[in-house]
């Protein structure tokens, strides 16, 4: 993750809610891996989730770009080949689809500030789900995916422990609702990472094709 300039729009207040480590770690069953390969020796690896319907996959773009092979990998470890239905380099979205993924959905929510978790995949320790705090409402100027272009969309703050590698993860609500997809974590701030919001994947869910579409190029 390598994006950063972040506009600040308005902050609300923060609302309470009490740590359940349970519902967070069964939260973590929609989360998936995404190994994209094709653009150099080494795969590119990134989170992804489960959104609305089994099969469906939201991730972040500049993981899957260019890719002629994708796979997404569930929490027992089982690839699953996978093709592109939607792809935005502006909102740094993508969505999966991956027919042989039988994992339970998660649905979309509004965005509401306060505790929330982070769903993240590692090759090494599988799904699992981080406790994290939504912090602020953001208005993002930034540039897309392939520093070409300034791009403005809506996003989230996060603060919490988003690290290198968790581009892709989804940003889950105390009540269970995929609130936004993490697609970098603050260069200049420890423990800060950011999203981008459900109003963008929503967005980009609506323009979800039918049959494969193209993914854009390596770099």
């Amino acid at each position: 993750m390598r994006f950063e300039g972040v506009l600040l729009l308005a902050v609300a207040v923060a609302a309470c809610g009490g740590d359940d480590g349970a519902a967070r770690e069964q939260l973590a069953g929609a989360a998936v891996g995404i190994v994209a390969g094709g653009c150099s020796l080494v795969d590119t690896v990134g989170s992804g989730v489960v959104v609305e319907r089994e099969g469906q996959i939201a991730t972040v773009a500049h993981t899957i770009r260019g890719a002629d092979e994708i796979a997404v990998v569930d929490a027992d470890g089982r690839n699953h080949a996978a093709t592109v239905v939607a792809f935005d380099a502006d909102s740094d979205l993508a969505v999966l689809d991956a027919p042989t993924l039988r994992v339970a959905p998660l649905p979309i929510g509004d965005v509401e500030l306060g505790e929330g978790s982070v769903l993240v995949w590692d090759r090494d320790a599988g799904t699992s789900a981080k406790q994290v705090d939504v912090v602020k409402r953001l208005r993002i100027s930034i540039e897309d995916i392939y520093v070409e272009n300034t791009v403005e969309r809506t996003g989230l703050e996060v603060e919490g422990s988003i690290e290198i590698g968790d581009s892709g993860a989804a940003v889950v609500s105390e009540a269970g609702e995929v609130i936004g997809i993490v697609y970098a974590n603050s260069r200049e701030r420890d423990g800060v990472g950011f999203a981008t919001d459900s109003a963008e994947l929503r967005d980009v869910l609506s323009r979800r094709s039918l049959t494969e579409v193209p993914n854009g190029r390596c770099r």
